[in-house]
Protein backbone atom coordinates (compact mmCIF):
# COMPACT_ATOMS: atom_id res chain seq x y z
CA UNK A 1 0.00 0.00 0.00
CA UNK A 2 1.88 2.80 -1.19
CA UNK A 3 1.16 5.93 1.79
CA UNK A 4 1.33 9.42 1.79
CA UNK A 5 3.90 11.56 3.12
CA UNK A 6 3.03 15.04 4.61
CA UNK A 7 5.11 17.68 6.13
CA UNK A 8 3.78 20.21 8.62
CA UNK A 9 6.07 23.19 9.15
CA UNK A 10 5.79 24.16 12.74
CA UNK A 11 9.33 26.63 13.21
CA UNK A 12 8.93 28.34 16.17
CA UNK A 13 11.49 31.33 15.79
CA UNK A 14 13.52 31.97 18.41
CA UNK A 15 16.72 34.00 19.27
CA UNK A 16 19.40 31.08 18.93
CA UNK A 17 21.07 29.84 22.51
CA UNK A 18 24.92 29.82 22.86
CA UNK A 19 25.26 26.36 20.80
CA UNK A 20 24.25 25.71 16.95
CA UNK A 21 24.10 22.09 15.45
CA UNK A 22 27.48 20.97 14.21
CA UNK A 23 27.60 22.27 10.65
CA UNK A 24 23.94 22.11 10.11
CA UNK A 25 23.66 25.65 8.13
CA UNK A 26 21.43 26.45 4.86
CA UNK A 27 24.61 26.82 2.67
CA UNK A 28 26.31 23.15 3.51
CA UNK A 29 22.45 21.73 2.94
CA UNK A 30 22.30 19.03 0.75
CA UNK A 31 19.75 19.06 -1.98
CA UNK A 32 16.01 17.68 -1.19
CA UNK A 33 15.08 14.46 -2.95
CA UNK A 34 12.09 15.28 -2.37
CA UNK A 35 9.75 17.36 -5.09
CA UNK A 36 11.36 20.91 -6.37
CA UNK A 37 9.42 22.26 -2.65
CA UNK A 38 12.10 21.69 -0.33
CA UNK A 39 9.19 22.63 2.78
CA UNK A 40 7.09 19.02 1.35
CA UNK A 41 8.23 15.47 1.51
CA UNK A 42 7.26 13.67 -2.14
CA UNK A 43 4.87 10.39 -1.76
CA UNK A 44 7.01 7.63 -1.92
CA UNK A 45 8.15 6.12 -4.66
CA UNK A 46 5.25 3.47 -6.85
CA UNK A 47 8.38 1.19 -6.76
CA UNK A 48 9.02 0.86 -3.19
CA UNK A 49 7.97 -2.44 -1.62
CA UNK A 50 5.02 -1.89 0.68
CA UNK A 51 4.80 -3.14 4.13
CA UNK A 52 3.13 -6.66 4.62
CA UNK A 53 1.70 -8.54 7.45
CA UNK A 54 4.36 -11.24 7.64
CA UNK A 55 7.25 -7.91 7.70
CA UNK A 56 5.25 -6.31 9.99
CA UNK A 57 5.01 -9.41 12.48
CA UNK A 58 8.65 -9.84 12.56
CA UNK A 59 8.91 -7.34 15.16
CA UNK A 60 7.00 -9.01 17.89
CA UNK A 61 3.56 -8.10 16.42
CA UNK A 62 3.48 -4.05 17.11
CA UNK A 63 2.02 -2.16 14.07
CA UNK A 64 2.01 1.80 13.93
CA UNK A 65 -1.68 2.61 13.61
CA UNK A 66 -1.00 7.03 14.11
CA UNK A 67 0.86 8.69 11.51
CA UNK A 68 4.48 8.97 12.65
CA UNK A 69 6.17 12.18 12.73
CA UNK A 70 10.03 12.92 12.23
CA UNK A 71 10.34 16.17 14.31
CA UNK A 72 13.70 17.68 13.17
CA UNK A 73 14.50 21.03 15.69
CA UNK A 74 15.82 23.07 13.17
CA UNK A 75 14.05 24.90 10.19
CA UNK A 76 13.56 23.83 6.73
CA UNK A 77 16.40 23.48 4.22
CA UNK A 78 18.26 23.09 7.08
CA UNK A 79 21.42 20.21 6.91
CA UNK A 80 19.91 17.94 8.90
CA UNK A 81 16.11 18.38 7.56
CA UNK A 82 17.14 17.74 4.25
CA UNK A 83 18.62 14.89 4.99
CA UNK A 84 15.43 13.55 7.65
CA UNK A 85 13.56 14.24 4.57
CA UNK A 86 15.71 12.11 2.65
CA UNK A 87 15.79 9.16 5.45
CA UNK A 88 12.02 9.32 5.09
CA UNK A 89 11.44 9.24 1.68
CA UNK A 90 12.86 5.57 1.61
CA UNK A 91 11.30 4.33 4.87
CA UNK A 92 8.32 2.24 4.30
CA UNK A 93 5.74 2.55 7.16
CA UNK A 94 2.03 1.33 7.01
CA UNK A 95 1.35 5.10 8.01
CA UNK A 96 1.24 7.97 6.93
CA UNK A 97 5.29 10.15 7.78
CA UNK A 98 5.03 13.83 8.77
CA UNK A 99 8.42 15.75 8.59
CA UNK A 100 7.66 18.62 11.58
CA UNK A 101 10.05 21.20 11.99
CA UNK A 102 9.71 23.49 15.34
CA UNK A 103 13.05 25.19 15.41
CA UNK A 104 14.62 27.91 17.91
CA UNK A 105 17.16 27.23 20.67
CA UNK A 106 19.78 25.37 19.29
CA UNK A 107 17.35 22.56 18.80
CA UNK A 108 16.42 22.82 22.51
CA UNK A 109 13.00 24.26 21.27
CA UNK A 110 12.04 20.99 19.40
CA UNK A 111 13.40 18.97 21.35
CA UNK A 112 11.61 19.48 24.08
CA UNK A 113 8.57 19.38 22.43
CA UNK A 114 8.97 16.18 21.04
CA UNK A 115 9.76 14.69 24.38
CA UNK A 116 6.84 16.25 25.65
CA UNK A 117 4.49 13.99 23.44
CA UNK A 118 4.33 10.38 24.14
CA UNK A 119 6.46 7.09 24.51
CA UNK A 120 4.18 5.31 21.95
CA UNK A 121 6.25 5.70 18.45
CA UNK A 122 4.41 8.50 17.03
CA UNK A 123 7.38 10.88 17.31
CA UNK A 124 10.83 9.94 16.34
CA UNK A 125 13.30 13.17 16.97
CA UNK A 126 16.36 14.11 15.59
CA UNK A 127 19.38 14.76 17.57
CA UNK A 128 22.16 16.44 17.05
CA UNK A 129 25.38 17.48 18.93
CA UNK A 130 23.76 21.21 20.11
CA UNK A 131 20.30 19.69 21.51
CA UNK A 132 21.30 16.36 22.70
CA UNK A 133 24.58 17.39 24.47
CA UNK A 134 25.90 21.04 24.34
CA UNK A 135 22.73 22.52 25.79
CA UNK A 136 22.19 20.23 28.44
CA UNK A 137 25.39 20.90 29.43
CA UNK A 138 24.98 24.22 29.80
CA UNK A 139 21.25 24.71 31.04
CA UNK A 140 19.86 22.84 33.82
CA UNK A 141 16.40 24.38 33.12
CA UNK A 142 15.28 22.05 30.17
CA UNK A 143 13.10 19.59 30.48
CA UNK A 144 15.13 16.25 29.56
CA UNK A 145 18.97 15.02 29.40
CA UNK A 146 20.78 12.70 26.75
CA UNK A 147 19.39 9.42 28.91
CA UNK A 148 15.80 10.65 28.70
CA UNK A 149 16.59 9.47 24.85
CA UNK A 150 16.71 5.47 22.90
CA UNK A 151 18.61 6.22 19.84
CA UNK A 152 17.45 4.16 16.96
CA UNK A 153 20.35 5.13 14.09
CA UNK A 154 21.83 7.44 12.89
CA UNK A 155 21.43 9.42 9.74
CA UNK A 156 25.01 9.25 8.28
CA UNK A 157 28.20 7.96 8.95
CA UNK A 158 29.94 10.16 11.56
CA UNK A 159 31.21 13.89 10.14
CA UNK A 160 34.51 14.67 11.01
CA UNK A 161 36.60 17.71 11.60
CA UNK A 162 39.65 18.55 8.87
CA UNK A 163 42.14 21.01 9.07
CA UNK A 164 43.05 23.02 5.93
CA UNK A 165 45.87 25.63 5.42
CA UNK A 166 46.13 28.69 3.95
CA UNK A 167 48.42 28.37 0.66
CA UNK A 168 49.85 32.07 2.35
CA UNK A 169 51.82 29.20 5.13
CA UNK A 170 53.66 27.64 2.71
CA UNK A 171 52.43 23.98 4.19
CA UNK A 172 52.02 21.64 1.82
CA UNK A 173 52.13 18.28 3.72
CA UNK A 174 50.83 17.11 6.76
CA UNK A 175 54.21 16.53 8.45
CA UNK A 176 55.12 20.20 7.92
CA UNK A 177 51.90 20.97 9.31
CA UNK A 178 52.58 19.01 12.67
CA UNK A 179 56.39 20.72 12.11
CA UNK A 180 54.89 24.23 12.43
CA UNK A 181 51.85 23.30 15.33
CA UNK A 182 54.63 22.21 17.68
CA UNK A 183 57.26 25.06 16.56
CA UNK A 184 55.48 27.37 19.78
CA UNK A 185 54.84 30.03 16.42
CA UNK A 186 51.27 31.75 17.22
CA UNK A 187 48.60 31.26 14.04
CA UNK A 188 44.72 31.75 13.48
CA UNK A 189 42.23 29.70 12.81
CA UNK A 190 38.92 29.86 11.31
CA UNK A 191 36.03 28.49 12.63
CA UNK A 192 31.91 28.24 11.27
CA UNK A 193 31.04 29.34 15.05
CA UNK A 194 33.06 29.37 18.56
CA UNK A 195 30.55 26.86 19.91
CA UNK A 196 29.66 24.79 17.04
CA UNK A 197 31.13 20.80 16.45
CA UNK A 198 34.38 22.07 14.29
CA UNK A 199 35.58 24.34 17.22
CA UNK A 200 35.52 21.98 19.77
CA UNK A 201 37.15 19.56 17.44
CA UNK A 202 39.97 22.05 17.20
CA UNK A 203 40.34 23.11 20.37
CA UNK A 204 40.28 19.41 21.58
CA UNK A 205 43.75 18.88 19.74
CA UNK A 206 45.41 22.21 20.54
CA UNK A 207 44.74 20.99 24.39
CA UNK A 208 45.91 17.75 23.60
CA UNK A 209 49.23 19.62 22.25
CA UNK A 210 49.64 22.13 24.66
CA UNK A 211 49.54 25.26 22.22
CA UNK A 212 45.97 26.38 22.96
CA UNK A 213 47.44 29.50 23.92
CA UNK A 214 49.14 30.11 20.29
CA UNK A 215 45.88 30.11 18.86
CA UNK A 216 43.83 33.49 18.38
CA UNK A 217 39.86 31.93 16.70
CA UNK A 218 38.58 33.58 14.06
CA UNK A 219 34.97 33.34 14.03
CA UNK A 220 32.62 33.21 10.84
CA UNK A 221 28.80 33.17 10.31
CA UNK A 222 28.30 30.24 8.77
CA UNK A 223 30.70 28.06 6.78
CA UNK A 224 29.83 29.41 3.67
CA UNK A 225 31.19 32.62 5.18
CA UNK A 226 34.46 30.82 7.06
CA UNK A 227 35.33 29.54 2.92
CA UNK A 228 35.33 33.02 1.77
CA UNK A 229 37.74 34.17 4.42
CA UNK A 230 39.96 31.50 3.99
CA UNK A 231 40.03 31.74 0.44
CA UNK A 232 40.56 35.78 0.67
CA UNK A 233 43.71 34.62 3.12
CA UNK A 234 41.71 35.90 6.53
CA UNK A 235 43.04 32.87 8.23
CA UNK A 236 45.83 30.75 8.59
CA UNK A 237 43.76 27.62 9.15
CA UNK A 238 40.48 26.95 8.62
CA UNK A 239 38.23 23.85 10.67
CA UNK A 240 35.78 22.56 7.32
CA UNK A 241 33.81 19.41 8.20
CA UNK A 242 35.05 16.61 6.09
CA UNK A 243 31.46 16.21 3.58
CA UNK A 244 32.04 20.68 3.11
CA UNK A 245 35.69 20.30 2.72
CA UNK A 246 35.39 17.31 0.17
CA UNK A 247 32.61 18.79 -1.91
CA UNK A 248 34.49 22.22 -2.65
CA UNK A 249 38.10 19.98 -3.56
CA UNK A 250 36.09 17.79 -6.01
CA UNK A 251 34.44 20.86 -7.40
CA UNK A 252 38.68 22.09 -7.89
CA UNK A 253 38.68 24.53 -5.62
CA UNK A 254 41.53 25.48 -3.87
CA UNK A 255 41.00 23.64 -0.29
CA UNK A 256 44.39 22.61 1.43
CA UNK A 257 43.28 20.02 3.75
CA UNK A 258 46.28 18.51 5.47
CA UNK A 259 44.69 16.37 8.42
CA UNK A 260 41.50 14.66 10.04
CA UNK A 261 41.17 15.65 13.69
CA UNK A 262 39.58 12.83 15.16
CA UNK A 263 41.56 9.17 15.81
CA UNK A 264 40.31 7.84 12.70
CA UNK A 265 40.88 8.89 8.92
CA UNK A 266 37.81 10.31 7.00
CA UNK A 267 36.25 8.73 4.35
CA UNK A 268 36.60 11.47 2.31
CA UNK A 269 39.81 11.45 2.55
CA UNK A 270 41.53 8.14 3.14
CA UNK A 271 44.91 9.03 1.96
CA UNK A 272 44.60 11.67 4.67
CA UNK A 273 46.49 11.26 8.32
CA UNK A 274 44.22 11.86 11.36
CA UNK A 275 45.40 13.19 15.02
CA UNK A 276 45.86 9.95 16.47
CA UNK A 277 48.62 8.78 14.23
CA UNK A 278 50.00 12.21 15.25
CA UNK A 279 49.97 10.29 18.68
CA UNK A 280 47.46 12.86 20.10
CA UNK A 281 45.12 11.07 22.24
CA UNK A 282 41.37 11.89 23.11
CA UNK A 283 40.38 12.42 19.52
CA UNK A 284 37.65 9.75 19.55
CA UNK A 285 34.69 11.80 20.72
CA UNK A 286 35.72 14.34 18.17
CA UNK A 287 32.99 13.45 15.57
CA UNK A 288 29.09 14.81 14.62
CA UNK A 289 25.89 12.83 14.67
CA UNK A 290 22.91 13.12 13.59
CA UNK A 291 20.58 10.82 15.33
CA UNK A 292 16.97 9.44 14.94
CA UNK A 293 15.89 8.72 18.61
CA UNK A 294 13.05 8.08 20.89
CA UNK A 295 12.17 8.47 24.44
CA UNK A 296 13.84 6.52 26.49
CA UNK A 297 10.56 5.01 28.06
CA UNK A 298 9.71 3.79 24.57
CA UNK A 299 8.46 0.53 25.14
CA UNK A 300 11.11 -2.05 23.54
CA UNK A 301 8.73 -3.88 20.82
CA UNK A 302 8.54 -0.24 19.23
CA UNK A 303 11.86 0.49 19.41
CA UNK A 304 12.66 -2.69 17.58
CA UNK A 305 10.32 -1.89 14.65
CA UNK A 306 11.45 1.39 14.08
CA UNK A 307 14.56 0.59 14.16
CA UNK A 308 14.29 -2.33 11.87
CA UNK A 309 12.39 0.37 9.21
CA UNK A 310 15.13 2.79 9.79
CA UNK A 311 17.94 0.51 8.93
CA UNK A 312 16.26 -0.83 5.76
CA UNK A 313 15.61 2.94 4.64
CA UNK A 314 19.49 4.06 5.45
CA UNK A 315 20.62 1.31 3.77
CA UNK A 316 18.33 1.26 1.06
CA UNK A 317 19.77 1.58 -2.83
CA UNK A 318 17.93 5.04 -2.64
CA UNK A 319 19.11 6.90 0.39
CA UNK A 320 22.64 5.50 -0.21
CA UNK A 321 22.88 7.06 -3.83
CA UNK A 322 21.30 10.20 -2.35
CA UNK A 323 24.15 10.16 0.29
CA UNK A 324 26.66 9.80 -2.01
CA UNK A 325 25.38 12.40 -4.32
CA UNK A 326 24.91 14.80 -1.32
CA UNK A 327 28.56 14.45 0.63
CA UNK A 328 27.21 11.56 3.29
CA UNK A 329 29.21 8.79 3.82
CA UNK A 330 27.29 5.80 3.04
CA UNK A 331 27.09 3.40 6.11
CA UNK A 332 29.66 0.69 6.08
CA UNK A 333 27.97 -1.22 9.32
CA UNK A 334 24.56 -0.30 11.08
CA UNK A 335 25.01 0.79 14.74
CA UNK A 336 23.12 -0.71 17.29
CA UNK A 337 21.45 1.75 20.22
CA UNK A 338 24.10 0.61 22.76
CA UNK A 339 26.86 1.92 20.20
CA UNK A 340 25.18 5.73 19.43
CA UNK A 341 24.94 5.83 23.26
CA UNK A 342 28.36 4.96 23.71
CA UNK A 343 29.60 7.66 21.21
CA UNK A 344 27.43 10.18 22.58
CA UNK A 345 28.74 9.73 26.36
CA UNK A 346 32.24 9.93 25.06
CA UNK A 347 31.67 13.39 23.29
CA UNK A 348 29.56 14.58 26.01
CA UNK A 349 32.53 14.13 28.36
CA UNK A 350 34.69 15.83 25.65
CA UNK A 351 32.03 18.81 25.32
CA UNK A 352 32.23 19.22 28.93
CA UNK A 353 35.78 19.65 29.63
CA UNK A 354 36.30 22.01 26.41
CA UNK A 355 33.26 24.00 28.51
CA UNK A 356 35.48 23.42 31.90
CA UNK A 357 38.43 25.07 30.27
CA UNK A 358 36.79 27.89 28.61
CA UNK A 359 35.35 28.73 32.39
CA UNK A 360 31.31 27.70 31.82
CA UNK A 361 29.71 26.41 34.50
CA UNK A 362 28.83 22.95 33.54
CA UNK A 363 25.45 21.20 34.76
CA UNK A 364 26.10 17.40 36.89
CA UNK A 365 25.35 14.66 34.77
Amino acid sequence: MKQRTITVLASILVSALLLSACSSTGENAAQSPASEDNNTSAAQDADTPSTTEADAGSTDGWVPEKDITFLVPFGAGDGLDLTSRALVEYADFPVNTIVENVSGGSGTIGVSEAYSRPADGSTITMLSVANALSQPLLNDTLSYTLEDWKPLQILCSPIIATLACNDSMGISTSEELKAFLESGETFTVGVPSMNGFDYVAAITMFMQMGIQDNVTWVTYEGAANLYQGYLAGEVDFAAFDDMFAAKYVDAGDNVNVLLTIDSERSPFFPDLPCGAEWGIEGLEGNKCLWVAAVRSDTPQEICDYLTEKLNEAVLSEGYIKWSEDNYHAPYTDLYTSEEIMELLLIERDVYANVFRQAGLEVVDY
